[in-house]
């Protein structure tokens, strides 16, 4: 996996420690309010790192570290990610140096602000929402997670209610589709859908190719729906947008 490290432009190799085990810092803003849209994006990207790295067969270490990070803004973080599906760390620190938290040098660090630390930083972009509360009422907050997935990490992100609201649509169709499929039959998932999709997790965790490769599948009448629906499943992992989520459930059609 390769990230452009914030520090000098250019990419840099991320690669386990031993026993395959990955170290990954996220750094959160120093303010009382645990909500912030810039913050959870930074948490989305570690997320979207992480769920990559397992797929392969590593294991994550995830740690928080914010100037005067207590125990219960920490909690505070975490509940407020879990609704976007983001997994909660197994530590935080308040010390600048985060290789108290780990024992050991931080494999990546990953935040929305300037380098603190020592060592590789993916820097995601800031997120403007005017009108969006990721934590209130509205669409579901995996709606936030998948505007924010169609939109380079590393990048400013527009959101907007009328996004969401095309994003909670997108969610409950796929999610539909893949309720569907589950009862074909079984089939491979799609070789070259995969490599598509990895590659792009691989390079700058670029989430936008793994979504128009759904697209792209979700068209193509020559890919069985069995294989559609293997290749959705694969894909989820790491993308984390739940489209299992309605296999089994009774509808009103």
């Amino acid at each position: 996996m390769r990230l452009t490290d914030a520090r000098t432009g250019q990419r840099a190799e991320l690669r386990s420690a031993g026993r395959g085990l990955l170290r990954v810092c996220v750094h959160l803003s120093a303010g009382d309010r645990p909500a912030g849209l810039d913050d959870l994006r930074a948490l989305l990207a570690a997320d979207v790192l992480s769920r990559t790295a397992e797929t392969e067969g590593a294991q994550v270490l995830l740690g928080y570290a914010a100037p005067g990070l207590t125990e219960e803004r920490a909690e505070a973080w975490a509940r407020h990610a879990g609704p976007l599906g983001v997994h909660p760390p197994a530590g935080h620190t308040d010390s600048l140096d985060p290789r108290a938290l780990f024992g050991a040098p931080v494999d990546v660090h990953v935040g929305a602000g300037q380098p603190t630390a020592d060592g590789p930083w993916f820097r995601t972009g800031p997120v403007r929402a005017p009108g969006v509360d990721a934590c209130a009422g509205g669409p579901e907050p995996l709606a936030v997670r998948l505007a924010l997935l169609g939109q380079p990490h590393q990048r400013p992100a527009a959101l907007d209610p009328a996004a969401l609201t095309e994003s909670q649509a997108l969610l409950l169709h796929w999610r539909q589709l893949v309720a569907d499929w589950a009862d074909a039959p079984s089939r491979p998932p799609h070789t070259e859908a995969l490599r598509r999709a990895f590659s792009g997790f691989h390079e700058d965790l670029d989430t936008a190719t793994a979504l128009t490769v759904l697209r792209d599948l979700e068209s193509d009448p020559a890919v069985p729906d069995g294989a559609r629906f293997e290749s959705y499943l694969r894909l989820d992992r790491v993308l984390g947008l739940e489209l299992p989520g309605d296999i089994g459930r009774q509808r009103i059609r």
